[in-house]
């Protein structure tokens, strides 16, 4: 028996002597690793499988790192970490000082860039590949794009602007797998999908016998092959395929052959999203990220206990609200930049497709077809994770707030996400958004203000930003809860007078929780619940500053421009000899890298036992004279 060929693998130097049989065999073990790793740890599944060949051959055929790739996303980038040397790592995918799930350029120098949103990699590339002609450099550059990526507006500019460029080394590889995060939609999508071999077997209609509709489907094929080629040569490209992706020996000769060219190339290949695994490609959705299956192993016996409720996230909740309000107002309607799951509105897709768009991974269109079904007369609910609202933020202003246009622009996974790491934390939200004209920031604290808030947010006729985390959500904070109203907050706990915590959305929790903590050494703190961040309840804020010795705003945002910022600014202008009293509490100015949602809270000194930290130290001795004071780190 042949010895492995993987713990042999200490960089890409490593694949170049590998003959025909190796490499079959490395591919194989490639995906048993994957599948044993992400199991254990999580992570993205489908998209890995699906280019563990191409990996391989990329590899083999160029030099990295002097030869540069460039992955589109990233997350199909496990198979290019196992070849670069962090085999022995990868068990620490995604964990607490461990692997990231992306590229991460901190890790490797065969990692050009950080990368965690869409259609990055073709413009990233060019700008590099350009760079090295210019500098009279032979080096190759590579992008990497898939996952319906070619369909945001960014790689479509950048292919565009690629056929100008005639010399450069420049390769971009189109992994065609046919889907996105979810089911891709569009008119290039369906014409990309007749392509591909094994997207649909022929079906008897009509009188036709088999050989017949074969004929007829091959004709069809050619007409699409036609119409593929020419897109890409129109734009100025060299254009190659489409071909095998799972064929590592077709995919070498391709590249090597490719290799001696110049000027800009766009090499198509099919593959399948989650290949080597039959579940995923019977369930490529389902399958896209993945945890605790490899492999399978029977539950050890266990007494019956009584169930449990199982804890709504905060996507599921604002699912819930959606379908309640889309049940009762049929001019509700909903938009995602393709994740209808990710964002919880796979239900409501179900229940009113008539209502429900999946833009793909354009969310700059997003926004703009938001601001037209809004100028229609239409309530619509732009859904989109906090990083990637960062992609239409001149849409948002210009086309929507400018325009006056009634958008709900509904953000999950705000504030600190986890193992996503930091290309997808959402940080920054509040500070991006606060300066427009013309819009309200909200979050909510539990469950029942969720709804209440959608609900209040499409009643009001304004653009309104609504936040939360990716996170359990509390069934309820506050046994009587105030209605909804423009700018104004509410105590959902009072103290003696010493320390207020003003806290915003999911942070009420994490006061309630810290107010817990203290209330055993015998400090009394009020908890007072924002509600917005845009406007500020001015007069709830001066209130327990002027009642409070201390007030602390707590923030799941950067410090930097976001909810303390803007109390803050408000107490300097209106009542500057409060100011003193002020303690903002949020992230600190640094991008924060991967790990557990509650190791990071605790890193940023927010969660309960930090903020209860805070609170301690901010306890103020009778002779000692107060200096404005902003908790920056």
């Amino acid at each position: 028996m042949s010895s492995p060929i993987l713990p042999r693998i200490h960089g890409p130097r490593d694949l170049k002597g590998l003959d025909a049989a190796q490499r079959a065999t490395l591919v194989e073990e490639l995906r048993g690793r994957i599948c044993e790793v992400v199991s254990n740890q999580g992570g993205h599944f489908g998209a890995n499988m699906g280019v563990v060949e191409l990996t391989v051959a990329l590899h083999t055929v160029f030099d990295s790192p002097r030869d540069r790739i460039v992955f589109d996303t990233s997350h199909q980038c496990y198979p290019h970490k196992l070849l670069t040397g962090r085999g022995e790592a990868f068990e620490t995918l995604r964990t607490y000082g461990g692997l990231s799930g992306f590229c991460h350029k901190g890790e490797s120098e065969h990692d050009t860039a950080f990368a965690g949103h869409a259609g990055t990699a073709v413009s990233i590339g060019l700008g590099i590949a350009r760079a090295k002609h210019a500098q009279g450099s032979d080096e190759h550059t590579i992008a990497v794009v898939g996952d319906a990526s070619l369909q945001s507006g960014m790689t479509l500019e950048a292919l565009n602007h690629s056929g100008w460029l005639d010399e450069a080394r420049y390769l971009v590889v189109f992994n065609d797998n046919g889907m996105s995060i979810d089911y891709p939609t569009g008119g290039l999508h369906a014409t990309l999908q007749e392509l591909r071999p094994w997207a649909s077997a022929p079906e008897l209609s009509g009188g036709e016998d088999a050989a017949a509709i074969e004929a007829r489907k091959a004709a069809e094929r050619g007409t699409s092959a036609a119409r593929v080629e020419q897109f890409f040569t129109h734009l100025g490209l060299d254009y190659v395929g489409p071909i095998d992706g799972h064929d590592v020996e077709a995919l070498i000769a391709a590249c090597t052959e490719l290799k001696e060219r110049t000027g800009p190339v766009l090499l198509h290949i099919h593959t399948r999203k989650g290949q080597g695994w039959a579940p995923a490609l019977v369930d490529p959705v389902a399958w896209h990220a993945a945890k605790n299956f490899y492999p399978p192993a029977p539950a050890p016996a266990q007494p019956k206990a009584a169930a449990q409720p199982k804890a709504k996230s905060w996507t599921d909740v604002f699912s819930e609200a959606m379908l309640a309000l889309g049940a009762e107002d049929p001019q509700v309607t909903a938009i995602t930049a393709a994740m209808p799951g990710g964002t919880g509105l796979k239900a409501f897709s179900e229940r009113h497709p008539e209502r429900f768009y999946d833009v793909g991974i354009c969310e700059q269109h997003g926004a703009g077809f938001a601001s037209g079904l809004a100028f229609a007369g239409l309530r619509p609910v732009l859904t989109v994770y906090s990083t990637f609202l960062q992609r239409c933020y001149d849409q948002v202003l210009h086309d929507v707030c400018l325009q006056q246009n009634p958008v709900v622009i509904a953000m999950d996974r705000a504030g600190l996400v986890g193992a996503d790491g930091v290309t997808h934390q959402g940080l920054f939200d509040i500070a991006y958004l606060r300066c427009i004209p013309d819009i309200v920031l909200m979050a909510p604290s539990d469950e029942a203000e969720l709804h209440a808030m959608l609900r209040w947010a499409l009643e009001s006729g304004q653009v309104v930003g609504l936040r939360w985390p990716r996170a359990d959500a509390p069934p309820s904070l506050c046994a009587t809860p105030d209605p909804i109203e423009l700018g104004k907050g509410q105590i959902v706990a009072n103290g003696d007078g010493r320390v207020a915590l003003m806290a915003y959305g999911a942070m009420v929790e994490v006061a309630l929780e810290a107010r817990e903590l203290l209330a055993a050494e015998g400090i009394s703190v009020t908890v007072a619940n924002a509600r917005f961040a845009k406007p500020v309840d001015r007069t709830l804020l001066r209130s327990l500053l002027e009642s409070h010795e201390v007030v602390h705003t707590l923030e799941d945002h950067t410090v930097v421009g976001g909810f303390g910022s803007a109390c803050l600014e408000a107490t300097l202008h209106e009542a500057p000899r409060l100011a003193s009293k002020l303690r903002l509490a949020g992230v600190p100015d640094a991008f924060v890298h991967h790990g557990a949602r509650e190791l990071q809270l605790r890193d940023a000194g927010i969660d309960a036992e930090g903020i209860a930290e805070r609170v301690r130290e901010s306890l103020p001795r009778p002779s000692e004279r107060w200096h404005l004071t902003a908790y920056l780190s």
